[in-house]
């Protein structure tokens, strides 16, 4: 005799599905995972307390179920879910062994005890994997040199390289991660101070590389070209540059990111300026903010309407998409000076010439990988933020 389904998951699954009975709507569900951080129970959309949740898929209307407990998933009476249930269970005890390891400061090792293929895969999904130094800011290293560990046999014999690096993943990020002790705000700060850094490093160095090969260059014929130094070549594959970067590219290297240590140590220090000011305007009211933005876009864009259109339709792009175009069609010299204006770049050593660096750009019939990655990096440091903060 099967135990009859409890009124609120009976509500809560016919108000996500298509169908108006249960029998119906059952089917319409076809995919369940598990939903864990490791910080103690929670109630299922049925009113029962729960450890551990998972969350339902509905394929039909593209709505998820979530909390809801194991016990819930099976009276769904299907047999695919079941099937889904029975392999995050094997993973669930995978964690839960892992976890309970972590709390009691057990030794964890990257083998077939503590780990499978599965739980790696897992961890990567939930962002248990984060950027820092160690992975040059690509996780995605650090996920794959797991996945290449533990499909080789055993955490003993890897590299002591990659076992040193596979022990800092595992204090600074999966630990905390399974405890529910990681602060992601904190993280963020720590970051981009620390991304900051290690960028302006590599600029350091490449700057002394490439003055050595122009003083070289120079007592040669004009047509001589010297290979990159190491520090030149790990500063191009970082960025993503394809090409050596020319005298002009240089001038504006200097100007967006520093001439020395002293202006690129004011940059470095931007992250945590930032969320001060996000901190402030979120505790603003929000129908003030949204009178005052309405207002500075009327009186800055008061006689140049066509201007005004072009911002809705970079917001628009930007709330559809996430992403900003740099193309004339969404942008345009008096936006620059909008953004300039309303103190966008205001965290930027410089921020007219950023401003000047896009007009320039923005003209240009063909950009350089060095000015695409220079632009991209304004555009997400810079412009993204101040559209995230508009609510008009």
């Amino acid at each position: 005799m099967s135990i009859p389904v409890r009124k609120n998951l009976y509500d809560a699954v016919l108000e996500a599905s298509k169908a108006d009975t249960w029998e119906q709507a059952t089917k319409e569900w076809s995919e369940v995972s598990l939903i864990f951080n490791g910080i103690g129970r929670s109630n299922c959309v049925c009113g029962n307390a729960i450890k551990y949740a998972y969350e339902l898929f509905n394929g039909v209307t593209g709505k998820r179920l979530f909390p809801i407990g194991s016990d819930c998933v099976r009276h769904f009476q299907r047999i695919s879910l079941d099937q889904q249930l029975e392999e995050e269970e094997k993973l669930l005890r995978k964690l839960e062994n892992l976890t309970r390891k972590v709390q009691k400061k057990e030794v964890i090792r990257v083998n077939k005890t503590d780990f499978d293929e599965r739980l790696i895969n897992w961890l990567w999904k939930k962002g248990a994997f984060k950027s820092n130094r160690g992975n040059q800011f690509s996780p995605e290293k650090d996920y794959h040199l797991f996945l290449e560990v533990f499909q080789g046999g055993s955490w003993t014999k890897a590299e002591p390289l990659k076992k040193a690096r596979m022990e800092e993943v595992l204090e600074k990020f999966i630990k905390p991660f399974l405890l529910g002790k990681s602060d992601d705000q904190l993280y963020l700060v720590k970051l981009g101070k620390e991304k900051i850094d290690y960028e302006q490093e590599l600029r350091i160095k490449a700057e002394k590389e490439r003055k050595k090969r122009d003083k070289i260059a120079k007592q040669y014929a004009d047509n001589l070209v010297l290979a990159m130094g190491p520090a030149e070549r790990a500063y191009q594959d970082y960025f993503g540059l394809s090409e050596t970067l020319t005298l002009e590219e240089r001038q504006w290297e200097k100007i967006l990111f520093g001439k020395n240590r002293t202006e690129r140590s004011i940059k470095s220090k931007q992250y945590q300026r930032e969320l001060e000011k996000d901190q402030r305007i979120a505790s603003q009211d929000p129908l003030e903010r949204k009178q005052k933005q309405v207002w500075l876009l009327n009186s800055f864009f008061k006689d140049i309407p066509e201007e005004k259109a072009r911002f809705s339709r970079l917001l628009t792009i930007y709330r559809k998409t996430g992403e900003i175009p740099f193309s004339r069609e969404y942008l345009s010299n008096h936006l620059f000076d909008f953004f300039y204006k309303m103190k966008a770049f205001e965290f930027e050593i410089a921020p007219d010439k950023v401003r000047d660096f896009l007009k320039e750009s923005l003209k240009a019939e063909n950009l350089s990988s060095a000015q695409k990655s220079w632009i991209e990096g304004i555009l997400t440091n810079c412009i993204k933020p101040f559209l995230e903060r508009m609510i008009i």
